[in-house]
């Protein structure tokens, strides 16, 4: 947990005293909440193999708090868990800095994970843990409210089945071309191009969670550069230059520098690179939802 309140500490606004020591104090209180239900992982691992089934998205700890900059810590135990949630939600909608740490077992052996992250509410997040599927995982996650703000809730819950993978489909984009993994490699590196749509396996993409997603690798921004910065396949890290945002007027903006998804120069020649580039509303930056 002393990694988590390292994270904490350098993910902090720098402006607002009080911001930064109340951040302060919500990471202390989770650190001591998931060192004390962690010794009893081992014992709840036991119980945990003859407990009854659970039905999807069961929920197994949350809490709310109040106040400027709202801060509060929800814990519990999910039993033979493989997909583990985190929803925050806060009146009025803002930026929420959440942090989390996971201590799971199986049969005598135990290890855990640890993260955090800044989005916009309302958000669910997946939590990782070390196994497939555990005998059990005690979970405690902390948000702080980054904006003033009336209140925020956090929900756990966790889920004996995989989540489905989001549907796959074509990114169309000016004069009816769409984006494509050049060869179909899914290779680090590969370049993110225009085509004749086709439905072809190199133009199936997913939009989940702010991911651009082909296969298992993410549209990015390359060294997330200015405007004409070309756009890659990397893997999937929920870095800032590979979190993006579909607009109304059909732009994909991408939350690490504002900069929009472009098809250069209105090209229509099969093979071009899509590049970053300063958001105009154009036809060249108007793509549909996959």
């Amino acid at each position: 947990m002393r990694r988590l309140a390292a994270l904490a500490a350098s993910d902090l606004p720098m402006s607002g005293h009080s911001t930064l020591a109340s951040k302060d104090t919500t990471m202390k209180r989770l650190s001591r909440t998931a060192a004390m239900l962690t010794t009893a992982v081992l014992a709840a691992g036991a119980v945990a193999a003859a407990a009854t089934a659970a039905s999807a998205g069961t929920g197994f700890g949350s809490c709310s708090a109040q106040g400027d900059y709202a801060t509060c810590d929800a814990s519990g135990t999910a039993t033979l868990p493989v997909t583990i949630t985190v929803t925050v939600t806060a009146s009025p909608d803002q930026s929420v800095y959440v942090a989390w740490d996971t201590t799971c077992s199986v049969g005598t052996s135990a290890g855990g994970s640890s993260g955090s992250f800044t989005a916009q509410t309302p958000v669910t997040r997946t939590i990782s843990h070390p196994w497939h599927q555990p005998d059990s995982c005690i979970v405690a996650a902390g948000a702080q409210l980054q904006a003033g703000g009336n209140s925020v809730h956090v929900a756990l819950s966790y889920s004996r089945t995989a989540a489905p993978a989001p549907a796959s489909h074509e990114i169309k984009g000016y004069a009816g071309k769409c984006a494509d993994d050049n060869g179909d490699s899914s290779a680090l590196r590969a370049r993110v191009q225009i085509w004749n749509c086709v439905n072809s396996a190199s133009q199936q993409w997913a939009f989940s969670g702010g991911e651009i997603r082909h296969g298992s690798m993410c549209m990015d921004d390359k060294a997330t550069g200015d405007s004409g910065s070309p756009v890659i396949l990397w893997h999937c890290t929920g870095a800032p230059n590979q979190t993006w945002s579909h607009k109304a007027d059909g732009e994909y903006v991408l939350k690490a520098n504002g900069l929009c998804l472009d098809d250069p120069a209105y090209s229509t020649r099969n093979g071009t690179q899509l590049v970053m580039y300063r958001c105009s509303g154009r036809a060249n930056q108007q793509w549909s939802l996959p």
